[in-house]
């Protein structure tokens, strides 16, 4: 008789109807094996500890949580490539920091080069698309590309992380339409770019948010360079950006240096209630990029300060408007002149004259690698992030609640 329920408790577990937890290291020596191991509804947890290792994930629908964002660490000794890569659905990483890596922190992708060179992905044509990914309470910092990098995936939260260091970017979001992606309660600093969205369209989300002391804050962008060009369809609202002239920060490879948020080429972008301050450049910038004109973004309800010049609008070489427009703006400075008035978002708007910006300065360049890390960070609430497994549909953040921090 106990050999009988013996052998029906073997099978329920077999069953794997309830979430497992798997414990590294008290049951798996390393978190790959843990996640080997996994089946879809499980939790990875990991105890402090530094883990010199890669990990690639997939199998869909799994949680990667450490005990202590600040005490668990994966580190990758400028070596190893990737921190963690995610080739699967469903995936959400919390509560550590991982460095050091030669490419990326943590990398979820849907192209199909899984475990691959990331630079292959970058062909220029859509792959497939990953949905459902999510990083929380992470710090990721002085990895050789991006800190937190989300590529032909949509359907993601990126939040309360800090990303430093990176001679790309801190945060990017790159070949998705739509992305149906929010950014929010994230600092990005010390880096190349804070955050960068190449052909990053539909429903993405940067919002109450902190991007200081990188060479350039924001930029959504259009590149030929990966598919589904060009961007639009972002919004950026109630961030702080803020002294993104920081020559302690690795250097932009166009060289770009001192601007706050800045629309490359990009369309149907709004900008809304947020505080750009500190810019030897440029506050907020619309202009043309890789041969894409920037076209029907709104700019409306920013406070700007002590920036080079608070606002910029360049034309397409037609000198036409496009439908960009700015309005409610607090500034001082504006190119062109009275920028508000003379491109209104609720009036008919004048001809722009052509307009020339001095090219912008960029100090040298830094190495990535000894710029210091960052400070312990807040560590995620007890209980973490529980939910059950499955894509959960994706609801736009209430932006009209979002007011100027």
């Amino acid at each position: 008789m106990a050999a009988a329920i013996l052998t029906s408790v073997l099978i329920s577990c077999s069953n794997h109807n309830e979430p497992v937890v798997l414990i590294v290291p008290s049951n798996y020596n390393t978190i790959q094996t843990a996640v080997d191991a996994a089946r879809s509804g499980d939790v990875i947890e990991i105890e402090p500890g530094i883990y010199n290792e890669e990990v690639l994930v997939t199998k869909d629908s799994i949680v990667i949580r450490g005990k202590d964002r600040n005490r668990v660490i994966l580190d990758g000794s400028h070596r190893l490539a990737n921190g963690i890569y995610v080739a699967a659905n469903d995936v959400r990483v919390e509560s550590l920091t991982v460095h050091s890596y030669t490419q990326n922190g943590i990398l979820f992708s849907g192209a199909d080069t899984a475990g691959a060179d990331i630079a292959a992905d970058k062909v220029g044509t859509p792959g497939n698309s990953l949905v459902g990914f999510e990083v929380g309470w992470v710090t990721s910092y002085n990895n050789g590309l991006y800190g937190i990098y989300g590529f032909a995936a949509s359907d993601g939260i990126i939040e309360h992380s800090l990303v430093s260091g990176h001679p790309d970017s801190g945060v990017y979001i790159g070949q998705c339409n739509p992305c149906r992606t929010v950014i929010r309660n994230v600092i990005a600093e010390f880096n190349a770019i804070g955050y960068y969205g190449t052909n990053a369209s539909g429903d993405l989300f940067v919002i109450n948010s902190i991007f200081r002391n990188n060479r350039l804050g924001v930029a959504p962008n259009s590149q030929r360079a990966e598919g589904l060009f060009p961007q639009q369809e972002s919004t950026i609202v109630g961030n702080l950006v803020l002294d993104n002239d920081e020559a302690r920060a690795p250097v932009i490879a166009e060289g770009f240096f001192g601007g706050g948020i800045v629309i490359g080429g990009g369309a149907k972008n709004v900008v809304l209630h947020n505080r750009v301050e500190g810019h030897s450049h440029i506050g907020i910038g619309v202009i043309n990029f890789n041969g894409f004109a920037a076209m029907n973004n709104r700019v409306a309800g920013n406070k700007l300060a002590d920036n080079e010049v608070d606002l910029v609008f360049i034309a397409a070489e037609s000198g036409g408007i496009s439908g960009n427009c700015f309005s409610g703006n607090f500034y001082t400075t504006s190119l062109p002149p009275d920028i508000d008035r003379v491109l209104p978002c609720d009036a008919t708007p004048r001809v722009v004259p052509s307009i020339s910006l001095r090219a912008a300065v960029s100090p040298p360049d830094v190495d990535y690698r000894r710029i210091p890390p960052p400070n312990a960070q807040p560590v995620m609430p007890p209980g973490g992030h529980l939910r059950p497994a499955g894509v959960r549909p994706f609801v736009p953040p209430p932006i009209d609640t979002i007011v100027l921090p």
